[in-house]
């Protein structure tokens, strides 16, 4: 033997040799030898390769140093003394070996009549064993806690069908323990008793022919309690072999809680469905080719929707030719990218707000659109209302002209109340004026062409003006068919709104007229509309008034100034009227806007205003002016136009014919010396007219011209005194020659009514020029 001590030399017996011997050869175990006092004698080679010594590392020391710590603290209290009493003692604890414990089977045998050894200890190294128990027992508890924590109840029987796994949630959906499951059959445990023989015969058949009906399918079934009760559950089984034994492993979920929250769920949707269809909301969902998979909402019976008609249906389809299909098809389509959308759509007379979302599948894609409307008509209405008022307001606070104001005011009315027209008239004189520039149908238009009695249009309208109040009939009756009711009825007017407009001091000025392609009465927020438009109405129309009574005013005061001069010089009686008159007329030929006759107006009124500065002995001189007072005359218009420009009523434009009426196309021309285009236009208008009426006016001085002279004599000057486009517009309005025609046999009378003014030709002052306009 090696690594150990000669066991003859402890006196030890023959035999103890030959199982020294023996044991010193096996593998995983060795020998030991204790005296009285349980220290060791001799080790083996083997034995002190299992505990890690040299040879002589073990002699001399206790059998419970060579322990582990841990188990040499666990060694039974009574371990040595059955050693000493000659008791034949095993046990298993690891030894102390460097490195790592190994696990050993210990065996003391008491050894008789050796002076020497009084024990034999047998060493047998157990580690694998020990190592495989562990790993057993671990993958045990692992099993045991996947048991333990799992929500749904496993159950596995032996082939006779007998309970051998029993899980913590077997026991809670069941009632019965683990200890009074396991070994039971499962038939009497949770097979309700119809169904116990159709499970034993699955078994039978399945063992027999290897067919089964429930094995790796997910079934629903009755399962019972221990205190006799049913439930519902779930159960995937499946068949395993496990050492060549056949086993059956059930998993079963049960369905109570499923089924309550499948009920409240059911509840729930029920009473959201029954919110839905009594709220004035439409909503729907499509797929990914938009087609409409549900509709649904109290929306639907207002709009006369039917979700048979309109499910199956792409949303192309269900919008085809309505106004907003655009904006609707592209909120659809940004929901399958993934946006949102909102958008307004008019169904009808009514105005929804349609929110667009993307509705995901289970796994977060895209798999269709949900859409919900929301009826908004009311605050769009309001919105437009608040819009058109403030137009209203405005237009009346800047005095545009009445039929704007009263256009917008029909505006309002139309976009508040669909598939109606609406009418504003005036009312004087017991006649009925339609407001020009209304979007009337042409067979309405022609009806109201003409000032028209309502007697002559339907009793409706003759009952409205009598009792001054709101007047909703059809046009129905009795009465003759006349041309407005024929005109309606073909229209497809089913109903007259009427309402008349009074003004503050009681009097009918105007009429609401509502052509409604719908019987019915107003609602309320409709008469308010009405009566609020009346207001505005009545506000426009006395605002009107009260401007045109101040352009009155000040229209006959500037005509007051100009033809107060006429009074001082009583030869140029009726002057300013004809002037005014003809130079209206050459503006019209002209094509000149309202607010240039209006500025052209003015200005022929005052043009001559600073003649109130000219003294009496040269403005009313029977003669011909010498050259000092021609330059006195001359400075009239700087005068007039000092006198006015300070004058909030006179325009610019006003100002330029009082200032530059005398100026000369030539440059000939006084105050300034203008030529040309430079000469404010209307100022050229207006030269043109003065001339005329004073070749056509007898003076002190001369005799009034023929007018066929006239007009040839402004066809002379044309060119150097006057415009010519003036000049050929005028002519022709007049009738007379075209321009440059001479005039023969009147060159005595020219000489008589000239001013003396340098035309630009080399006149001197004394020459004489041209008339000299009054």
């Amino acid at each position: 033997m090696t690594g150990g001590a000669d066991p003859q030399s402890g006196g030890s017996p023959a035999l103890l040799n030959s199982l020294f011997g023996h044991f010193d050869r096996q593998p995983g175990s060795g020998l030991l030898t204790l005296d009285g006092e349980g220290r060791v004698v001799w080790a083996s080679g083997n034995g002190l390769g299992l505990l890690g010594l040299q040879p002589g590392g073990a002699q001399g020391r206790t059998l419970e140093s060579l322990l582990h710590g841990d188990d040499r603290l666990g060694l039974p209290y009574d371990f040595m003394q059955q050693v000493q009493a000659g008791h034949t003692t095993r046990l298993e604890a690891r030894m102390a070996r460097h490195g790592a414990p190994l696990w050993c089977e210990i065996t003391v045998l008491p050894v008789q009549g050796d002076a020497a050894a009084a024990a034999l200890v047998l060493l047998q190294d157990i580690s694998p064993r020990r190592a495989a128990e562990q790993q057993a027992r671990s993958l045990e508890a692992r099993r045991q806690a996947l048991l333990d924590i799992a929500f749904d109840a496993i159950i596995t029987i032996d082939r006779h069908g007998r309970v051998v796994v029993w899980n913590r949630a077997a026991v809670t959906i069941f009632g019965y323990s683990v200890k009074e499951a396991v070994g039971r059959p499962l038939s009497e445990l949770i097979v309700p008793p119809g169904s116990r023989a159709a499970h034993l015969r699955g078994m039978t058949r399945h063992q027999q022919t290897g067919e089964t009906r429930v094995a790796g399918r997910r079934i629903e079934l009755g399962a019972q309690r221990k205190d006799g009760s049913l439930v519902e559950v779930e159960m995937t089984m499946s068949p395993v072999w496990i050492e060549e034994q056949l086993y059956y492993t059930a998993f079963i979920h049960d369905l109570t809680d499923h089924r309550r929250a499948q009920s409240q769920l059911r509840e729930q949707s029920e009473q959201l469905s029954l919110v839905h269809d009594q709220m004035p909301t439409l909503s729907w969902t499509t797929d990914r080719d938009l087609r409409v998979t549900m509709l649904r909402g109290g929306a639907m019976a207002a709009l006369n929707l039917d979700p048979a008609a309109l499910v199956g249906r792409s949303i192309p389809e269900v919008l085809n030719g309505a106004p907003q299909a655009r904006e609707s098809l592209d909120a659809h389509r940004a929901a399958l990218e993934g946006q949102r959308a909102r958008y307004l759509h008019r169904f009808q007379e009514q105005v929804f707000e349609i929110h667009v979302s993307p509705m995901h599948d289970d796994v977060g894609a895209v798999s269709g659109t949900v859409a919900l409307a929301t009826d908004v008509t009311e605050q769009h209405r309001e919105q437009i209302s608040e819009r058109y008022r403030a137009r209203v307001l405005r237009s009346i606070a800047i005095g545009e002209p009445l039929p704007a104001t009263l256009n917008l005011i029909a505006e309002l009315l139309t976009q508040q109340t669909s598939r109606t027209t609406a009418q504003l008239l005036t009312v004087s004189d017991g006649h009925l004026r339609a407001v020009p520039g209304q979007a009337l149908p042409p067979e309405l238009e022609a009806v109201f062409s003409r000032p028209v009695a309502p007697q002559e249009l339907h009793p409706a309208w003759v009952r409205a003006l009598d009792t001054r109040d709101l007047t909703v009939s059809g046009l129905g009756g009795d009465g003759s068919w006349t041309p407005f009711r024929l005109a309606a009825v073909q229209l497809g007017v089913r109903s007259l709104w009427l309402l008349p407009v009074m003004s503050r001091v009681g009097d009918v000025i105007g009429l609401i007229a509502l052509y409604r392609a719908a019987p019915g009465e107003p609602s309320v927020r409709l008469i308010d509309l009405i009566q609020h438009s009346a207001q505005l109405m009545m506000v426009a129309v006395e605002q009107d008034q009260y401007l045109q009574t101040i352009l009155t005013t000040r229209e006959e005061t500037l005509r007051t100034l100009g033809v107060a001069l006429e009074f001082r010089d009583y030869e140029t009686k009726g002057h300013t009227d004809r002037v005014v008159t003809l130079s209206l007329q050459l503006a019209d030929r002209l094509g000149l806007s309202a607010t240039q006759k209006d500025e052209l107006r003015h200005g022929a009124y005052l043009h001559d205003l600073g003649k109130i500065a000219i003294p009496d002995q040269i403005l009313l001189k029977p003669g011909k002016p010498n050259a000092a007072e021609w330059e006195i005359i001359r400075q009239h218009p700087v005068v007039g136009y000092e006198m006015l420009r300070h004058t909030p009523a006179i325009g610019p434009a006003s100002l330029e014919v009082v200032l530059h009426h005398h100026e000369h196309w030539n440059g000939g021309g006084y105050p300034r010396g203008l030529a040309g285009t430079d000469i404010p236009l209307l100022a050229r208008v207006f030269a043109v007219v003065d001339t005329f009426d004073a070749l056509t006016s007898a003076r002190p001085y001369k005799r009034a011209w023929p007018e066929e002279d006239a007009l040839a004599e402004l066809a002379r000057m044309a060119g150097r005194v006057l415009d010519p486009h003036m000049v050929e517009v005028f002519t022709a309005m007049r009738g007379g020659a075209a321009p440059g025609t001479d005039v023969g046999g009147r060159t005595d009378d020219r000489a008589d009514t000239g001013d003396g003014a340098d035309t630009g030709d080399g006149a001197d002052a004394g020459e004489e020029s041209g008339p000299e306009p009054q």
